[in-house]
């Protein structure tokens, strides 16, 4: 959690109804924003003190004083805040804007300005000057909304001050006389680990916006016009591995273009981005995947993190679908029996995106998506006589999503979302539209929730139609809460050409106990437990499938060590319908219980450690799997931040579908299954050297090691039992086709100076290597030496980002 809490985060904070009360006073005269608050205006304003801790104490006063203050004028508002602390104690850590650690000192102000306990907006400052900003909705912060505004830190023998000038274009409010506004406080003390808020709020309740204190006498002011440009320039030189003599290895690129922010209203805000440019994103963490499943990446693309919480409330709209992760389903219908795809390109070029979005005063928020992409190609490889023959991997597409989001009373809402998808020529077009509610009681302590969406397909000879529908009702707050809830996917569901589900065909209904402990008891800060029952089925046929228990305890002791248990179990045996790659087979899983635990120690000391061990006992033959972590965090000064990252995970002689990697000499007419050895590591280095508040460097590097081999195998039967069969899984060159080693080695450098407010200069430097071979039998240091002479991708790229606002090149002109 970057931003208003670091541990159980700052979203289960606010109380249920605003007790205290703010006056904001109008400014007659022209302030310097400099932290030092010397002006005479910042004496006659009303002061907001009395802090009330959030952590380690609940509900206990706050040990250090705070005492804030509200002014506002006819283009921003400003804050101003003393925190008094022992000067020599005050936090000397630097970090780079938006990263608020546990290390830092840090004061911050949330708006709730159409007062709708559910939207809201950040704004905090650390004690080394540091930016954080985000919009917040309801328990969700999205700190990647950049917005511009003014601040300033001073410190002395009374602690540290802070200054903020915060304009009325970096939020939304409705246009009418009086203002009347939530507003909150906070205050983090880094080595005390302390969490307070000047509006008593509870540590149980997943609202942050719902439990802000009143800020009023704001009058006369209007929305401003909200009009941005951000033009960049960008330039790339690629090194790539080439052993044909005279052909240049180099690659040089330059790229330009411009994002837009317009205001429509007060309330709703128009973006575009013109020809993006993303070629700096940090790499994905690839990984090996043996399962049935697609694997889920984060999405790194500003544009796409950016304020699209309205789009993501639903879970319906997976943003990588644009231009990166194209659905199977698209690529299957290009290649004919017999065939293979290759040379897939790896991203669609963006032509242009928009989303438009707010909230009016009536609690509606209204939210519009669309973006088009580039047809690309692809290459059909025929297995037997390799001839290739070229297909259209991607048509032209266009993307659309609309939001509908009612809140209603008691922190309550509902909310209507439609995906759709249009593709160029033959391809199948796709439509998905979601309803999903939640009703609170009036003390926000018992709620009832469902969801409920419509897949369609459309193909030139019919559509195909799926659904799902679930319901959840429990207890959210208090130290004993629960929940049950039913949930179920037709076979024939599927959002994926705008979503993510993993697979659909189920019905599951589970509940849920939890036990927590806020306050500090015995030798302990903090408890939580839960445990969890779930029966599940397919949706059709309408058949068992598994029966899994699984909890978890975490405990915080009083010098903030933390340490985890965790289990999961099968109560029965399982029938798996999705690993046999074939519907209407099976295979029929053992039962196996999983345990461990981990660890987490106080990040405020310089060296702390995080870890873990997990072990699995699985009911059938040798088969045995288990994992572990260590990594330690170190903070070698307070401009320099490093974590190393160790993981291996081992599995073995594991039962599972026989993934080939190449064309087997003799292949098994029945399902194929094999009992395999698998060893996953991951090593990973985040470093950090922050120069200055605006300027710092970040450097990653991780190397993921997959490697597997092959015992025997056998086949599938029709009870799901696996009988060996001969088969040695050999190719035409007398190597195995299903052994195979992977390796994904990326590092990502990054430059990154904000040299004036919203703009900032970007150097990167990008390396990868990325490699399948038959090299299984290589210790870890023989392959890393292996892959390191395979030959690497260098880009170098720098880009320029500049910020023009409307009003500042009006002012200018006149």
């Amino acid at each position: 959690m970057k931003g208003l809490l670091l541990g159980v985060g700052f979203f289960s904070v606010c109380c249920a109804s605003a007790q205290q009360i703010t006056t904001a006073l109008r400014l007659q005269e022209k302030i310097t924003v400099d932290g030092h608050l010397n002006e005479s205006i910042w004496e006659q304003a009303q002061e907001a003190t009395e802090f009330t801790q959030i952590k380690p104490k609940p509900g206990a006063p706050a040990s250090r004083n705070t005492v804030v203050k509200v002014l506002y004028d006819d283009q921003a508002l400003y804050i101003g805040a003393v925190c008094y602390d022992e000067s020599e104690n005050v936090s000397k850590v630097l970090s780079l804007r938006d990263d608020f650690n546990a290390n830092i000192d840090n004061f911050q102000v949330i708006l709730d300005t159409y007062n709708d306990n559910q939207n809201g907006f950040i704004f905090g400052v650390s004690s080394m000057g540091v930016q954080y900003d985000a919009k917040v909705f309801s328990d969700e912060e999205s700190p990647e909304l950049n917005m511009v505004w003014h601040s300033a830190v001073i410190r002395n023998e009374n602690g540290w001050q802070v200054e903020m000038r915060i304009p009325y274009s970096a939020f939304r409010f409705s246009n009418g006389g009086e203002q009347n506004w939530g507003i909150n406080f906070f205050r983090y003390i880094s080595r005390f680990r302390e969490e307070s808020t000047w509006n008593p709020v509870k540590p149980d309740f997943d609202n942050l916006v719902a439990q802000c204190g009143d800020l009023i006498g704001v009058k006369g002011i209007h929305p401003p016009v909200r009009l941005a440009f951000m033009p960049y320039v960008s330039a790339y030189a690629d090194h790539y591995p080439s052993n044909n003599p005279g052909v240049s290895d180099w690659s040089q690129s330059y790229n330009g273009g411009m994002d837009i922010k317009y205001g429509v209203n007060e309330a709703f805000t128009l973006d575009m981005t013109l020809v993006p440019d993303f070629g700096q994103v940090v790499f994905d963490n690839q990984v090996l995947n043996l399962s049935p499943f697609e694997i889920q990446f984060n999405e790194n693309r500003q544009f796409f993190t950016e304020g699209t919480e309205l789009f993501n409330k639903s879970g319906l709209f997976y943003s990588r679908r644009i231009g990166i992760q194209a659905p199977a389903g698209v690529l299957n219908t290009l290649v004919l029996p017999g065939e293979r795809l290759d040379d897939i390109p790896q991203a669609s070029q963006l032509y242009n995106a928009t989303k438009l979005s707010g909230r009016n005063k009536n609690g509606l928020g209204i939210g519009i998506f669309n973006a088009v992409t580039a047809p690309q190609k692809a290459t059909a490889i025929d297995l037997i006589d390799d001839s290739r023959r070229e297909v259209l991997a991607a048509p032209l597409t266009n993307y659309n999503v609309l939001v509908l989001d009612q809140n209603l009373k008691n922190n309550s809402f509902i909310t209507l979302t439609n995906t759709n998808v249009w593709r160029e020529g033959a391809f199948y077009d796709a439509n998905v539209t979601g309803l999903n509610t939640k009703f609170n009681d009036k003390n926000n302590r018992y709620y009832l929730s469902t969801r409920a969406a419509v897949s369609q397909k459309l193909y030139t000879t019919g559509s195909v139609v799926g659904h799902n529908a679930g319901v959840t009702a429990g207890k959210q707050t208090g130290n004993f809460v629960f929940h049950s809830s039913y949930f179920e996917e037709s076979h024939t569901y599927d959002p994926n050409d705008l979503g993510f589900n993993t697979n659909n065909n189920k019905r599951t209904a589970s509940s849920t106990l939890g036990y927590r402990i806020f306050k500090p008891f015995w030798k302990l800060n903090q408890l939580s437990s839960n445990v969890t029952l779930s029966y599940n089925r397919l949706y059709n046929p309408d058949v068992y499938t598994a029966t899994y228990l699984n909890g978890s305890l975490v405990v915080t002791s009083r010098q903030f060590h933390s340490v985890g248990l965790r289990f999961e179990s099968s109560i029965t045996p399982s029938y798996d319908y999705f690993e046999p790659r074939k519907w209407g087979h099976f295979f029929l899983r053992p039962t196996w219980f999983n345990g461990g635990f981990w660890i987490s120690s106080n990040y405020q000391k310089r060296l702390a450690i995080d870890g873990n061990l997990n072990g699995v006992a699985v009911g059938r033959d040798d088969w045995r799997e288990w994992n572990y972590r260590i990594s330690p965090r170190i903070r070698v000064s307070d401009k320099l931040f490093v974590i190393y990252d160790w993981e291996q995970s081992f599995s073995f002689s594991g039962q599972g579908y026989a993934v080939p990697f190449g064309v087997p000499v003799m292949t098994s007419e029945a399902i194929v299954f094999g009992n395999r050895d698998r060893i996953n590591t991951t090593n990973t280095i985040n470093l950090r050297y922050t120069l200055t508040n605006l300027m710092g460097f970040t450097f990653r590097l991780r190397h993921y090691r997959s490697f597997i081999t092959y015992n025997f195998f056998y086949d599938l039967q029709a009870d799901g039992t696996l009988v060996r069969n001969n088969m040695d899984g050999y190719d035409m060159q007398n190597e195995s086709a299903y052994n195979t080693n992977f390796n994904a080695f990326t590092i990502d450098l990054v430059y990154r100076w904000v040299f004036l407010p919203g703009s900032e200069i970007n150097v990167v430097w990008k390396n990868s290597i990325f490699s399948d071979d038959k090299r299984v039998n290589e210790t870890y240091l023989q392959n890393l030496e292996s892959i390191l002479s395979d030959g690497q991708l260098n880009s170098f790229s720098i880009k320029i980002l500049y910020w023009l606002d409307y009003l500042s090149l009006k002012r200018r002109t006149h």
